[in-house]
């Protein structure tokens, strides 16, 4: 008869097998690891309000680095911003960039303009609105960058643009360019659409713990056996 003993330590051993954790294989071979980044860190943001406190860009003076953006933020009641040539304001620059005009009703509106810096040379700035005033000759220029020294400077600009009282400011043709449109809280994806994370279900603990506890039953059967 086998000792009582012996098939006691038998079951000591085995229980810590029977209800240890399972485990399980991990997709694709890949191993677990925490948060990772995503393409490093987000370039700089500066914002710039387009008639929030009247013919104006608020602030009127930017300076950015290169890779840095400037995001327009658009108020009442229809606004726009041109990019132009120093020495002639209020008439757009070939190849600059053009916001599209952006009627707002009342508060901020719903999408803004975003500019990605590429050089450190100046960028002059207007409105191309004329009703019910030309708002160019008015003051509402900008800067992006202006030069450090010299007479090119927004003063400069401002009065230049001032002179062209008797004439509109005109905008480009076409929509926007030289820079990107977006609505503010935009969810970067929609459900979905490709490269969209998707949710997987858990691993199932089901039939990992009816296998254990099968196992201990069986065990403990087959000792009662013996010892009858």
């Amino acid at each position: 008869m086998v000792s009582s003993t012996l098939i006691v330590a038998a079951m000591g051993a085995a229980l810590p097998v029977a209800f240890a954790t399972p485990s399980y294989p991990v997709a694709n071979g890949t191993t677990p690891s925490g948060p990772t980044s995503t393409g490093g860190s987000k370039p700089a943001l500066q914002t710039v309000a387009v008639g929030q406190n009247g013919l104006k860009f608020t602030p009127d003076t930017i300076t950015a680095k290169v890779g840095e953006q400037i995001v327009f933020e658009f108020f009442p009641k229809n606004h726009a911003v041109v990019q132009a040539n120093f020495d002639s304001p209020c008439k757009p620059k070939d190849g600059g960039i053009f916001s599209g005009f952006v009627p707002v009703p009342e508060g901020r509106a719903n999408k803004t303009f975003v500019v990605t810096v590429q050089d450190d040379k100046p960028m002059w700035l207007y409105c191309p609105q004329n009703a019910p005033m030309p708002h160019c000759p008015q003051g509402m220029v900008a800067v992006i960058n202006p030069p450090a020294s010299g007479p090119n400077t927004l003063d400069a600009f401002k009065a230049a643009a001032a002179a062209t009282n008797g004439t509109n400011a005109t905008a480009p043709s076409g929509g926007p360019t030289g820079g990107e449109v977006s609505t503010p809280g935009a969810a970067p994806g929609t459900p979905g659409a490709p490269g969209s994370p998707s949710s997987s279900p858990a691993p199932s603990l089901g039939s990992a713990t009816s296998a254990t506890i099968s196992g201990f039953l069986g065990l403990a059967a087959l000792s009662a056996a013996i010892l009858l």
